[in-house]
């Protein structure tokens, strides 16, 4: 096990000072050590070495022969929302590296405890040497501290195609690569089809968020409301700015420094909001955490919900009666877009790691590469590819299944990211940070004014004038 580090109260000053806000309410977080063991590594592969790729073993040789010791790969991640993904990965990670010589270890938490526990580990300039992180990808936060991972991206487009748009505008800042795309993760409406048809529609013929809240209102008063939740979530984060993007309206403007909050776009995306909340929504959704619309789907009462894949294959493993109840429908639209924001996966290794767990690191990456295909399959179709020539229909899982298919066509312009329609700045990430476009709506759909819509315009104007200076 690698050697523990607690933060210290000057190591929270310095990362407070840093600019990284909303640490107060946090526990203190272990940076884990990765001075690499002083063990001597042998210069070549122990046998089964073979099963590795040709440029990951001789990386890992090279470097472990250079140095004079083994070389160790700290890994940290997201707890994945399909476990057996997370199972697999670990297996492989270590398999890997039992076959390199080298010493790997997988760490996981939940996606909203990451920011913090980066923050510390680039105050102590220790932890983990490879991180991946989901939903909140900091890689204009720490660009400095963040090795160039041009040559993994590289080696990647070769074996699969060009990356994806919404993973290069997350990856590449400024012109270098300091994050290696590896999936994002799709966001959409989960409908229950017989309930639908029960109030009178036809589920293929819901396209947009307006008539949504129709059907969602006599969904309501058959007591099977939406469950969107409007709360420190990162489904809050994804599902509001998705609607906000659709009626046109955002935080900052495509050049990721004006702020846009107070316009005739951004009122009507708060009226639809309070309208939404009022007649469609469940009320207990400012509690929720990222697992409990999920729990609505699954409950059989809730309407329909706008998530990931996971839910869906919950429901599948457990109740097949509602599972062949339930469709996935398509990206929804508003009156100026239709656009979704998936939760995005990002790889990238800290500049201050060990040079020769660093190397470990893009050589694991480049064997994880080698093996994308199985990664996507193991992930049940959950882990979105970020590679062009992987959405050849038909697409492993997606394609076999007629219930998924739909799915394939889920990438391009119908996705962006935090920022849109500018960069995913340290500014952006700030404000996806600290929930407050999820606090906006709330504000404006719980105002007791008369002007709550105006109200939640000023407060998220105010928060954004401290951010974007």
């Amino acid at each position: 096990m690698p050697q523990e580090r607690l933060v210290t109260r000057r190591q929270l000053l310095r990362i407070a000072g840093a600019g990284v806000v909303g640490l107060a309410g946090l526990p203190l977080l272990a940076a884990c050590s990765s001075s690499p063991a002083a063990t001597p590594a042998p210069t070549t592969a122990p046998a089964g070495g073979a099963a590795s790729t040709p440029a990951a073993a001789a990386a890992t040789q090279g470097t472990a022969a250079s140095s004079g010791q083994k070389m160790q790969l700290r890994i940290l991640q997201w707890s994945h929302f399909v476990p057996a993904w997370d199972k697999w990965y670990d297996q492989f990670a270590k398999d890997w590296g039992a076959k390199n010589n080298v010493d790997v270890s997988v760490d996981h938490m939940p996606t909203a405890e990451m920011p913090a526990r980066l923050a510390a580990e680039v105050a102590a300039k220790a932890g983990h040497d490879l991180i991946e992180m989901n939903g909140q990808i900091l890689t204009y936060r720490y660009t400095d501290q963040m090795a160039d991972v041009g040559d993994i991206v590289d080696y990647a487009v070769k074996k699969w195609g060009e990356v994806e748009p919404i993973g290069k505008k997350l990856g590449n800042v400024g012109g270098k690569w300091v994050g290696v795309p590896h999936y994002y993760i799709m966001i959409t409406p989960f409908v229950r089809t017989d309930l639908f048809q029960e109030a009178g529609y036809d589920w293929q013929k819901v396209e947009t968020w307006d008539q949504y809240r129709e059907v969602g209102a006599k969904l309501k008063a058959n007591k099977h409301a939406a469950g969107l939740a409007i709360s420190h979530c990162n489904d809050a984060n994804h599902n509001w700015r998705a609607i906000m993007w659709c009626f046109g309206a955002s935080e900052v403007a495509e050049d990721g420094k004006t702020v846009t909050i107070d316009t005739p776009e951004m009122r009507e995306f708060l009226k639809f909001a309070k309208a939404f909340y009022t007649e469609a929504n469940t009320p207990e959704v400012f509690a929720w955490d990222d697992a409990s619309d999920n729990r609505w789907l699954a409950s059989g009462v809730g309407g329909y919900i706008h998530d990931a894949l996971s839910s869906y294959r919950s429901i599948e493993g457990q109740n097949k009666e509602l599972f062949e109840k339930l469709a996935i429908a398509h990206v929804v639209k508003g009156p100026k877009a239709q656009i979704a924001m998936p939760d995005s996966n990002i790889f990238s290794i800290w500049n201050f790691a060990p040079k020769q767990n660093q190397e470990a690191a893009k050589a694991f990456l480049k064997y994880l590469f080698d093996n994308y295909k199985e990664d996507f399959v193991q992930s049940t179709g959950y882990n979105m590819p970020m590679y062009a020539n992987l959405f050849q229909k038909p697409m492993p899982i997606l394609g076999e299944d007629p219930h998924l298919q739909i799915v394939q066509d889920y990438r391009g312009s119908l996705l962006d990211t935090f920022g849109h329609p500018g960069p995913p700045t340290t500014e952006a990430t700030l404000v996806l940070n600290n929930y407050i476009i999820p606090d906006m709506v709330g504000i404006a759909v719980r105002g007791a004014t008369e002007d709550s819509v105006g109200d939640a315009i000023n407060w998220a104007k105010d928060q954004l004038s401290r951010i974007y200076k």
